[in-house]
């Protein structure tokens, strides 16, 4: 039988995303943008999002903590110094995750080029996260189905996340990590699957065990990082060739269930040694594997 023709993919990002910095999670979604306008990623639409409103923050992050974001009175973001431009950066970073969101549960996948989500708790920034776009997402997706799963496979736990929707009764977590940092821990009774790898033979066995406690969701978000890899911050033996078969079991779990997937970059450094062309090299296998 032959299917119909997919959609192309449509992920989001604008220029505003980038912020000339030494950071890595406000300035290697340009890298990514150049390698999908000249056709590495496949069949790829690169749209711009709208901007998150005060409203949007205020659905996952306190009173006193949006008004600080917004108006630089609380000192620098997780992300850098307070700045307009930085600003900006998060405001259409966020909104990229709920355009993305739509736009999978229309189409049935899409991403946007957003990093620092997964750390940010209802009243504060930190580990380079000042707004969390994947609660913001679950909450905007919660609207159109009964369940959500989010899928964090960052180098370190989303204990952000976990803080603000762990309660939630329609969202299930999945973190597996390699790290120690940001650890968290479902509490007896909660849906969640916690997972930290220490040997890299290990790690796709881990991917594959989140997955399953995520069956039967109405959308995935999935939180693709990066970082695991052994020279972008993660563990010693986690290889391109793990980051692809990772990437295609994420797609093909999805498609194969007929559940919407939206992802995020996530985490990806150069103090393992790559340069932020290759960091972006790798985040497009997440693009190639869902288009």
């Amino acid at each position: 039988m032959n299917l119909p023709p997919r959609p192309p993919l449509r992920v989001f990002y604008s220029p505003a995303y980038v912020v000339e910095s030494g950071l890595e999670t406000v300035t290697k979604a340009r890298y990514l943008a150049r390698l999908l306008e000249d056709g590495e990623g496949g069949d790829v639409v690169v749209s711009a999002p709208q901007w998150a409103t005060r409203e949007e923050l205020l659905a996952v992050h306190s009173g006193n903590y949006v008004r600080d974001i917004l108006s630089g009175r609380g000192g620098p973001l997780a992300c850098g110094p307070w700045s307009k431009e930085l600003l900006g950066s998060v405001l259409a970073s966020t909104g990229g995750m709920r355009d993305a969101t739509l736009e999978a549960l229309r189409e049935g996948r899409s991403g946007s080029l957003s990093s620092g989500l997964h750390h940010a708790r209802r009243g504060a920034g930190t580990g380079f996260c000042a707004v969390n776009g994947l609660a913001l997402a679950a909450l905007v997706a919660l609207g159109q189905v009964d369940a959500v799963g989010i899928l964090d496979l960052d180098a370190h736990f989303g204990g952000g996340t976990a803080q603000i929707l762990r309660g939630h009764p329609g969202v299930r977590l999945a973190d597996v990590s390699v790290r120690q940092f940001d650890r968290w821990k479902p509490r007896p009774g909660e849906p969640h699957f916690v997972e930290r790898v220490t040997e890299p033979g290990r790690y796709l066995e881990a991917v594959r065990r989140s997955t399953e406690a995520l069956e039967g969701v109405g959308l995935l978000i999935y939180n693709a990082g990066m970082d695991v890899h052994e020279h972008a911050g993660g563990l010693r033996g986690i290889t391109t060739g793990h980051i692809c078969e990772r990437e295609r079991w994420v797609a093909d779990w999805a498609r194969s269930r007929g559940i919407p997937l939206v992802f995020a970059l996530a985490g990806g450094y150069q103090w393992g040694g790559l340069s932020l062309e290759g960091i972006a090299r790798l985040h497009l296998e997440t693009v190639r594997a869902i288009a």
